[in-house]
This record gives structure tokens, C-alpha cells and sequence, in this order.
């Protein structure tokens, strides 16, 4: 019988641990171990609160939850998950379903699915001290096609988290302290995302850590690791590193690695000219960090399947949530004008967009 070896391989392939069954079909990395809920609850309601509301629904675990209604959530506190939940963002009439005004929390929780989800925190928040998305020591966590965006403290807090995938999503202008996301502990991927217009942490990761077709933006500071004390590797793989407006020092796409960090480094790319096309040369030498010869995890090169070049067009064209809206279509046309538009933040309302920033759903 040759069926098991095979599908031994395509595990390893995906660059996830071997287990029963995938987060859903396509998922990848470390998070894919993430379980669920199983349950069904709908969503019925856009109110903050009551019966059939989103926050109803995340009030127990082990709910897998869609949604019957389509339009932003304006969250009075913030929205806290239970364990074990699926959150199919998916399923929401055109043109989807999104969260403003408060954090999304999972913090301390295991087998959190999040996908198709808007999460945008803005000024709404009075707390600077919250994130738009809340993993603290978390564990066995995905966030798949979603957007986040006005983060305060970070866009993603993940500190102390285990097990972590982010990928396909869109992390872009963070207010507040401007920071993308922060992790710590791990094992972690982030997969296929489009960082966008933040000063740093894009992200800051202090883990074990995949980091491959990822796009980056209008960076002061872009991949980092910030000297840290712990002893990580890092597969860094087709990436593509893009100067903006606000981009000081380019060299910054790799920042704060030091020589205790391990990295391979393999088919990224800087375009650091600000010239509106996309015409990047290499930029594979990490700081002072061992250089490995090859990847750290065995599945990082059955995930590299896009070069930089490719992974820009990719991710361009389908990172985030779906249908795109007016906030993310504006994120990305940013993008697209390849180092001549783009402004780091601290007010959401200052995009110009309508509903004071938050565009319309």
C-alpha cells in the first residue's frame, strides 16, 4: 500500500504537523492543527448584542457560525471568543461581514478558525492599550482571508501564542503605535498576506517562524525580530520588500536580526526605488544572523510556490476578505502605485474614505 506515504508527504508539504484532518480545506502551517466548532449557530442580527448576534454566537465554544446578514458589527466592548470556534465569514451575503470599533479577542483560547472576517478597531477604541485582533497565548490558531486594519496597539497581539497561521489576509495602517503584529512563542507562519503602511513589527516575530510570498509596504521597519534574546529560526522565503513614501531606510526590510537568530533566506526581493514599477533586485542577507543552507522546517518549500514577482501579482489580487470593499480596494491600490502613494497613520478618518474611515459595508 503506497496511499499512506503519500499522504505523509502532503502534510509535510503543507508545512503543518500530521493530524487527523486540515483547519479546512487549503489550510497551511503551524495553525492548520486549529479544530473549531462543530456546532451550528447563525448569526441573524448586526447588533452589538442579543439573540442571534455574532456575540451571542462566540459566547459558548464549540460553534461553527455563519451568518445570514451582510454589514459591519459596531462593537461597544470588546468581542471576546470562546474556545473552539469557527467564524465563516464566508458565508455572509454580499458584500460581507465585518467588526469596527473594539478589539476581537481569543486571548488564552485554543482552536480559534477566523475566516472572510473585516476586523477594524480604530479610534472608536478608547483603549490604546488594545489590538484589533487579540491571540495572547492562544493556541492552535488560523486567520485566513481576513482584513485588519486600524489597529491601535498592534494590528495582531500574539504574544505567548502556539501554534499560529496568518495567511492570505491584508494587516494594514495600524494608528496608535503603528505596528503591524507582534508574536512571540510560536511555532508561527504567516502565509500570502499584504502588510501595508505601518512603522514596524510587519511583523515582529520572536518564534520559530515562516515567512514565505508574503508582500510588505511603505515600511519603516518591515521583518523583525528586534535583538531579542531568544533563540530562533526563520524561513524567509519569496517575499517582496516595497519602499513607500514613508520609508526611511530600506535597508530596514530586515531589521533588529542579530546573530542568535538562524534564517534562511531565499528568492526575496527589495524594490527600494519609489519609481511607480515594480523592478526589485535580491535581498537575501539577513543582519548578522547564521545563514542557513536550507529551510528550518522540511514543509517551508512545499508552501514557496510563487517567486517575489508572482507573489505580488497573487497576493494583490486576492489577499483580504471577499468581496473587497472600499477600505481594502483603497489599501491596495496603494500598493499598486509601487513607492509614489501611501501615508503611515494615526486616524483612520485621515484616509478620506467614508464613514469616518471605516468606508461603507
Amino acid at each position: 500500500m503506497t496511499y499512506l506515504p503519500r499522504l505523509l508527504a502532503s502534510f509535510l508539504a503543507l508545512g503543518c504537523p500530521l493530524v487527523s484532518a486540515l483547519a479546512f480545506p487549503g489550510a497551511v502551517g503551524f495553525g492548520s492543527v486549529a479544530t473549531g466548532g462543530s456546532t451550528p449557530f447563525t448569526v441573524t442580527s448586526l447588533a452589538d448584542s442579543g439573540t442571534g448576534t455574532l456575540r451571542d454566537a462566540v459566547s459558548a465554544s464549540g460553534r461553527n457560525i455563519t451568518f445570514a446578514v451582510s454589514g459591519y458589527i459596531v462593537l461597544q466592548s470588546p468581542l471576546s471568543l470562546s474556545s473552539s470556534t469557527t467564524i465563516n465569514g464566508q458565508t455572509a451575503p454580499s458584500p460581507g461581514i465585518g467588526v469596527m470599533g473594539r478589539e476581537v479577542s481569543a486571548s488564552g483560547k485554543s482552536n480559534i478558525i477566523i475566516r472572510n472576517l473585516r476586523m477594524r478597531q480604530g479610534n472608536m477604541d478608547s483603549d490604546t492599550g488594545k489590538s484589533a485582533v487579540n491571540f495572547g497565548k492562544a493556541t492552535n490558531v488560523i486567520l485566513d482571508h481576513c482584513s485588519v486594519e486600524y489597529g491601535i496597539f498592534d494590528g495582531i497581539d500574539a504574544v505567548g501564542a502556539v501554534n499560529v497561521t496568518v495567511s492570505n489576509s491584508i494587516i494594514a495602517l495600524p494608528i496608535g503605535q503603528q505596528f503591524g503584529a507582534h508574536l512571540e512563542t510560536g511555532p508561527a507562519t504567516w502565509y500570502r498576506n499584504l502588510w501595508v503602511s505601518a512603522h514596524n513589527r510587519q511583523p515582529l516575530t520572536k518564534a520559530n517562524t515562516q515567512f514565505i510570498n508574503n508582500v510588505v509596504y511603505n515600511y519603516q521597519a518591515a521583518y523583525t525580530v528586534a535583538n531579542t534574546g531568544g533563540l530562533f529560526s526563520h524561513d524567509i522565503i519569496g517575499n517582496y520588500f516595497i519602499a513607500g513614501p514613508r520609508t526611511t531606510s530600506a535597508s530596514d526590510d530586515y531589521f533588529q536580526i542579530n546573530a542568535n537568530q538562524k534564517v534562511f533566506a531565499s528568492g526575496n526581493f527589495l524594490d527600494s526605488n519609489k519609481d511607480g514599477v515594480l523592478n526589485g533586485a535580491a535581498a537575501n542577507s539577513v543582519g548578522s544572523a547564521v545563514v542557513l543552507s536550507s529551510p528550518w522546517n522540511s514543509g517551508s518549500t512545499g508552501l514557496a510556490t510563487l517567486t517575489a514577482a508572482q507573489a505580488f501579482t497573487s497576493v494583490l489580487a486576492n489577499a483580504g476578505a471577499s468581496p473587497r470593499d472600499q477600505v481594502d480596494a483603497f489599501v491596495v491600490s496603494t500598493v499598486q502605485s509601487l513607492g509614489t502613494s501611501g501615508d503611515i497613520i494615526t486616524n483612520q478618518a485621515s484616509t478620506g474614505l467614508s464613514n469616518n474611515g471605516y468606508g461603507n459595508l
